[in-house]
């Protein structure tokens, strides 16, 4: 064996191979030696480097041998007069072969757990920078790998961490479907009760618009009364008294009357101080008697209907009409725009109602849709936008003497009033709405249909498909038997229970006024009075509660007994 004269070198190793022919250009496998050497831990590639072929015939000796020179990564190219490039090259593709096998086995899996690599988890492979590679829990066992391959596990971590919350969400899902059908079970129960409850209430209210009489001993009796008088007003000896309206903001109380002075004739309103209840000065405003009046929300403004066939807007901290709307027929009713105070409705005897705007003086805006017959319209009250309600629930409702609906107020300025008729029987006398409830009540005279004065207390609905609305009763109360004025009724909340509401109305056949309770249905007081009561109001002086009724000539004022 020779050495190459390159082996001094540090950065190479020669191979030599000494090899002796049998024949001419042909050699036996067995004759070969191949003698390799390589660093410790280093892999190195075999190349032919160089080859000397003997003369025929002639043994080998150290002067001739066959050489063939193998440096690592060093190729040289052999020529072409060579005669065994194919055998040596094959031995040397071979070697090659085997070793590359078996690194690349090595280098594939864990030699330790023989598990495969992975770029994450407990298998994840780490190497420093000699190309020591370590298994991230086994420090001890090093392992040099020529190439590496590493199977991509995080599509199938997050698969399993997705796979572990959708299996949640099925249990959190299961839980709460187990929860609903217990609810939904408790609902059906819940819902059998009340249809029980509404069969026999059913049963009654026709027993009792049949004629019958409920047990006496079943309604309770008030002990003790729950107004009582406080004060008397008379505010015109003749009489001609008619409405009364209250302003909490000014802290003033006005009544309908004719003109105390013969030489001015007409009718106007006598201003009354809330605070020490004494009347004071009379503002002249028609030529004739005012069937309605009604405080502006914000101003010291007061709208007024009269049966001189006029409108008009009077400010009473000047105490001169501001601006008038006269019209074909006698004004019957007024009523402000609660959600857009510039405009105010007003009903006629003709049984039209006109939508009016304060900033237009010379005419009215819109006339809503007419509706049953040509009666006059006695009442109007305006029921307000609902604040906890997405659906649009407000808009005036129209009494006429023998018809009354609700006209829901469109969205968008130029929408159409759509009219929802109630499912009372005239002939009606008055409305009156509560606007923290929503709640507005029909009040109705004797007729062939109903013997009593009936007052109906309602509410806005909405349909089961959510498109429209509908009215809906809730109470009903029956009074006497004579009606022989236009009376006005009054619904109001309880002084010591808001989410209750009490029912005022004047009552011929008692001579005064009648209170009831709004949940039951009860008669809980009655308030005498010298003659028919024309309309009731409610005012909190200091925050305590007071009912004032009036009469033709007098104003009574009732105090609440806490």
């Amino acid at each position: 064996m020779e050495r190459n004269p390159h082996d001094d070198s540090d950065e190479e190793e020669l191979v030599d191979i000494v090899t002796a022919p049998e024949s001419d250009h042909s050699y036996a496998e067995s004759d070969i030696d191949v003698i390799y050497v390589e660093d410790e831990g280093t892999p190195m590639d075999i190349y032919v480097a160089e080859f000397v072929p003997l003369e025929p015939n002639r043994e080998s000796s150290p002067s001739h041998p066959s050489v063939i020179n193998l440096t690592p990564n060093h190729p040289q190219p052999i020529g072409e007069d060579e005669v065994m490039p194919a055998l040596i090259t094959d031995i040397a593709e071979s070697n090659d072969q085997s070793n590359q096998s078996l690194n690349e086995d090595d280098g594939q899996t864990c030699t330790i757990c023989f598990e495969p690599w992975t770029n994450s988890n407990e298998h994840r492979l780490v190497s420093l920078r000699c190309g020591h590679l370590f298994w991230t829990q086994l420090h001890n066992s090093n392992i040099y790998a020529k190439s590496v391959k590493v199977i991509d596990t995080l599509e199938r971590d997050k698969a399993l961490e997705e796979l572990q919350i959708e299996r949640q969400t099925k249990r959190n899902l299961e839980l709460r479907m187990a929860q609903e059908k217990v609810k939904h079970m408790l609902s059906v129960q819940e819902c059998e009760k009340l249809k029980k409850q509404l069969f026999e209430t059913n049963k009654l209210l026709r027993e009792y618009r049949l004629g019958s009489k409920l047990s006496e001993p079943s309604q309770p009796k008030a002990k003790v009364p729950l107004f009582s008088l406080e004060k008397c007003i008379e505010i015109s000896k003749p009489g001609g008294c008619r409405i009364v309206d209250v302003c909490d903001l000014l802290g003033m109380i006005l009544v309908s009357q004719p003109s105390p002075v013969e030489l001015f004739t007409g009718y106007g309103v006598r201003k009354i101080n809330s605070l020490d209840m004494r009347p004071s000065e009379f503002v002249l405003i028609h030529q004739k008697p005012i069937r309605d009046m009604a405080f502006h929300c914000h101003d010291g403004l007061i709208l007024t209907a009269s049966l001189d066939k006029t409108v008009k807007i009077t400010n009473v901290l000047t105490n001169s009409v501001v601006q008038a709307y006269t019209h074909d027929s006698d004004a019957w009713s007024c009523a402000w725009d609660l959600d857009d105070p510039k405009y105010f409705y007003a009903g006629f005897k003709t049984g039209a109602v006109y939508l009016h705007d304060i900033r237009m003086t010379d005419r009215y805006v819109l006339e809503l849709p007419r509706f049953g017959n040509k009666t006059p319209a006695v009442s109007i009250q305006y029921i307000k936008r609902p604040s906890c309600s997405s659906f649009s629930k407000c808009g005036p409702a129209v009494g006429k003497l023998s018809d009354c609906a609700f006209y829901n107020k469109p969205n968008k300025e130029d929408g159409e009033y759509k009219v929802v008729p109630l499912p009372t029987m005239g002939p009606y006398t008055s409305l009156s709405a509560e606007q923290l409830s929503g709640h507005f009540l029909v009040s109705s005279r004797p007729s062939p249909k109903q013997s009593r004065v009936t007052h109906t207390v309602c509410e806005l609905v909405t349909d089961r498909r959510g498109d429209d609305l509908v009215c809906n009763p809730v109470q009903v109360i029956r009074a006497g038997r004579t009606q022989l004025q236009l009376t006005k009724s009054k619904l109001l909340p309880h002084p010591d229970d808001p989410s209750s509401l009490l029912i005022c109305a004047g009552d011929e056949d008692s001579q005064g006024a009648l209170i009831w309770d709004g949940s039951s249905g009860y008669c809980i007081d009655n308030m005498k009075t010298e003659s028919a009561v024309l309309d009731i109001v409610d005012v909190k002086v200091d925050q305590k509660p007071f009912l004032m009724s009036l009469t033709d000539r007098m104003l009574r004022i009732f105090s609440w007994n806490n």
